[in-house]
């Protein structure tokens, strides 16, 4: 190359990087919330907008994008009316609407009427009639706020405090209205959705079934609270507007004329659709920019022209057609006033005395995403709200809860036991629904260890990831469960009797036996290493360690672990690394336990109401908030990473959450170790002199009283 041709190579070089850099700058930046069903969707458009003024970066979740447009990283977004809701309680960020993202020609997505048969004279008159409902949940497409507003502007709150606060809500309808269909789940659990049904039989009895009240039946949602109204089953229905219109098109003048809408002033109207009286009414998602960029977003959604970025951009809104309608440059609360009772019906009274949940947090980013799940639970009707107690240590917050200074928190597999012994009981936990994902504590041996089973371990070498670890507790209840060891208090002298020697991470006390730690590296690791415990096996430092499989077979290869029943006459059945059971017979599990990622603890004396309310609240949380299944991009999610940070309240790996006491995988239900820590709390009988708190949890040494949980 001459130095002529290498200048102009060297020119355009230049010229096309400060080019890209120009266009970098005045581009827009649009912010997508992708979802594991979404993303291949989403990566793929938004490579193609390379020459468009628009350009993309991805979050989680509408309110992770609505944080890039305050923190300067975004300028525009897509949001449901709803999140607008929990916007106003962040009103001080200079945020606007620029476009309403509609797929009809209505100015509302969603109105809501109710239509009476013509012998209901006004709304006072509706005591002791037959209620058409569509059910207490019926998908996706509005909120409970919608549901919940009819009977909260027509019937006087119920606050009983012998119910739970959805218990008054059935209550309050049940006591109102001489027999009603409410079919369909009553409540995300099942048991409590049971008993529910049986004590309140009469919203069901105007069910084409009304034992099952099932979802399948002919009157559940917003047809079949039409058909149930139109079959004079029932005296008034809460249906859409949508749907009333296309249900009363096949019927003739004269029995229109037997149903009236029934007004908000208590008076009813004629059924005439071109009037309707709208009780409330949804708007569409819309597009929120922040003001410096408003104008140019406005600009950018009205073009008319069909540039092929244009229609890239919209597919990344939206997976149906829209039309981008201008709303002129409105604030959110100003917005949302266009649309009737939507912002009123999102003003809720509580109970008195509240019924909040405290939920206790230990550093600044969980405090902050906490507020923003409690901001968008109150916005999606979820009952009781919670509020965010922080305090500076997982110490204090445990001993918030056995004070009753808060009502839940977040407990890791390691702080279970001492939660325990503290009078904290589990409600709900942290897991996942696959066995890769599970967390699985084993004996790991090499694939020509002489060892067979857990017993031929006497006077082996072991490595621990800490003293009072999940492996270390776990282990030393097996000793003294099925070896009848010694009894002793100290469970660092039965795991010292038992091991010629040892390392126990992260711990080095006089206090212990020497052999536990004489095998660990000077300088060792901290303590729940697992890889460094592992480590120690592969080396040759000791014969067996107790890890998480979970975390070591992320770094072996695929084949190197062999989990079922070895055939010892069989040398090519071994693989590399072996995990021993208590048994060679094939009725135990090779398992020693299987682990939540982690614990919602209470405190154990709560009474059985305040359980289920709080276990209800979580259920709608995870159902509303948890892992996307539709492939919607979700208003707020409550197991992935947070502003770029994993593990945020929810451990890593969080997929749902499930009632203490039931199982996701039913194979590993004798190896829990909720269940076995409970019998390490039944059997522990020390004195207060031979009890020995780890420093772990920054607590002082106390009598400990044992409880026995049911």
């Amino acid at each position: 190359m001459d130095f002529r041709t290498f200048c102009w190579f060297l020119f355009t070089l230049v010229a096309f990087h400060s080019f890209k850099t120009i266009n970098a700058v005045n581009k827009s930046t649009l912010c997508v919330a992708e979802t594991a069903q979404s993303a291949r969707k989403i990566h793929k458009y938004c490579s193609k907008l390379t020459f468009s003024p628009i350009q993309c970066i991805m979050d989680v979740d509408r309110f992770g994008c609505l944080r890039q447009i305050i923190m300067d990283k975004a300028d525009f977004t897509v949001m449901e009316p709803e999140d607008l809701i929990a916007l106003r309680n962040y009103n001080t960020y200079n945020i606007l609407i620029t476009n309403e993202l509609r797929f009809q020609p209505t100015e509302a997505q969603v109105e809501i009427v109710a239509i009476a048969h013509k012998n209901v004279q006004h709304m006072w008159n509706l005591k002791g009639k037959r209620l058409c409902y569509p059910g207490f949940d019926i998908g996706n497409d509005i909120t409970k706020v919608f549901l919940t507003y009819f009977e909260n502007f027509i019937i006087p709150k119920k606050c009983h405090p012998d119910k739970t606060l959805f218990e008054n809500r059935v209550y309050a309808l049940s006591d109102h209205f001489e027999m009603a269909c409410i079919a369909g789940p009553w409540a995300s659990d099942t048991a409590f959705d049971y008993k529910l049904k049986s004590k309140y039989r009469n919203l069901c009895g105007a069910c084409s079934n009304p034992a099952g009240c099932y979802s399948n039946d002919k009157y559940y949602g917003w047809e079949g609270a039409l058909i149930c109204l139109t079959d004079n089953v029932g005296d008034v229905a809460w249906i859409r507007l949508d749907q009333a219109k296309l249900h009363f098109k096949k019927f003739q003048k004269a029995d229109i004329d037997d149903y009236r809408f029934l007004c908000l002033d208590g008076t009813t109207r004629p059924l005439n659709f071109n009037e309707p009286c709208t009780w409330i009414s949804r708007p569409w998602p819309v597009i929120v920019a922040k003001s410096q960029k408003a104008m140019k977003i406005t600009q950018i959604m009205n073009t008319t022209s069909s540039l092929d970025w244009q229609m890239i951009l919209l597919q990344l809104m939206e997976n149906y057609y829209i039309n981008p309608t201008s709303v002129g440059l409105d604030a959110p609360d100003d917005y949302l006033r266009r649309f009737p009772n939507f912002l009123s019906a999102n003003i809720r009274s509580g109970c008195r005395p509240s019924r909040e949940v405290r939920w206790c947090l230990t550093s600044d980013i969980e405090k902050r995403k906490c507020n923003w799940l409690r901001d968008v639970s109150i916005a999606y009707g979820v009952e009781p709200t919670i509020s965010c107690v922080q305090v500076s240590s997982r110490a204090l917050c445990l001993a918030a809860i056995r004070k009753q200074r808060a009502d839940v928190f977040m407990a890791l597999p390691e702080e279970l036991l001492m939660a325990r012994k503290m009078g904290l009981r589990t409600i709900v936990r942290a897991t996942t629904n696959t066995r890769q994902e599970m967390n699985r504590i084993a004996a790991v041996v090499m694939k020509n260890s002489t060892f067979k089973i857990l017993k031929d371990l006497k006077g082996a070498r072991a490595s621990f990831t800490g003293y009072k670890s999940v492996g270390w507790n776990v282990f030393t209840m097996w000793l003294k469960n099925e070896l009848g060891e010694n009894q002793d208090c100290s469970d660092a002298r039965t795991i010292a009797n038992f091991f010629k020697d040892s390392c126990v991470l992260g711990w080095h006390s006089k206090e212990f036996p020497s052999n536990l730690y004489s095998l660990c590296k000077q300088g060792a690791e901290q303590a729940g290493d697992d890889l460094s415990a592992f480590e120690y096996l592969t080396s040759g430092r000791v014969d067996v360690a107790f890890v998480n499989l979970k975390v070591v077979e992320k770094k072996t290869k695929v084949g190197e672990f062999d989990h079922e029943k070895i055939d010892y006459r069989n040398a090519n059945q071994v693989s590399k690394y072996r995990v021993l059971g208590s048994t060679w017979m094939n009725k135990t599990p090779y398992l020693l336990a299987w682990i939540a990622h982690g614990s919602i603890v209470a405190h154990e004396n709560i009474t059985n109401l305040r359980r289920q309310e709080i276990y209800s609240m979580l259920l709608e949380m995870d159902k509303l908030f948890g892992k996307s299944i539709d492939g919607r991009a979700p208003a707020f999610s409550l197991y992935d990473s947070y502003d770029g940070n994993p593990g945020v309240i929810f451990p890593v790996g969080t997929r749902v959450l499930e009632l203490y006491g039931h199982q996701t995988l039913y194979k590993y239900k004798e190896n829990s170790y909720d269940q076995i820590v409970d019998n390490i709390v039944k059997q522990e009988a020390c004195s207060a002199a031979n009890v020995w708190i780890p420093h772990l949890l920054e607590v002082v040494p106390l009598c400990v009283i044992v409880i026995v949980l049911s």
